[in-house]
């Protein structure tokens, strides 16, 4: 099995949950990990939450790993209140789904910045979001990661060829 397979692994009870429209639950923002994961207080809990659908570049990925994280500090800062929407719980045992507020996907700037790719191959689906729309513009107006002609290597494949090379490394 490749790595980033292994990576992307989620239950078929995970995935038929997250097919069923779950309920929005309250969270507060206590901490943003990278581009595409914070830690959230949810239930008087805290849980780490990765955002689904999403695929911020990795932090060799420079200087749009670093944009990407400076990017989702300023949408989701400490403290700010959102709406949880669960789609899966991941390997990692983090929840993963969308957070809103007044009717915002805090995805939206973030691809539409071109901070973080739209990416389907974590929970199989995403065709539900506008999510590859959103990408679309800032690709057209060649932002982010789109500054450079045809995209930055994707972080997915970056991850493959980082573990590549290191089963090559003596």
């Amino acid at each position: 099995m490749a790595s980033g397979l292994a990576v992307c692994a989620v239950s078929p009870a995970a995935l038929a949950q997250s097919q069923a429209a779950a309920p929005l639950q309250p969270v507060q923002v206590l901490a943003v990990n990278n581009g595409q994961e914070l830690l959230v207080e949810i239930d008087g809990q805290g849980r780490t939450l990765r955002l689904s659908c999403l695929q911020a570049p990795r932090p060799q990925q420079q200087p749009w790993a670093e944009q990407a994280t400076a990017a989702l500090v300023q949408e989701a800062p400490v403290g700010s209140r959102w709406h949880f929407q669960l789609r899966a719980r991941d390997v990692y045992g983090r929840l993963v789904g969308t957070l809103q507020r007044n009717g915002k996907d805090l995805a939206s700037p973030l691809l539409r910045q071109g901070r973080v790719f739209a990416y389907d191959g974590f929970l199989g689906r995403c065709d539900d979001l506008p999510y590859v729309r959103w990408q679309a513009e800032a690709a057209a107006q060649r932002l982010g990661v789109w500054s450079v002609p045809g995209g930055i290597t994707r972080p997915w494949d970056q991850r493959e060829q980082t573990a590549a090379a290191e089963r090559l490394a003596p």
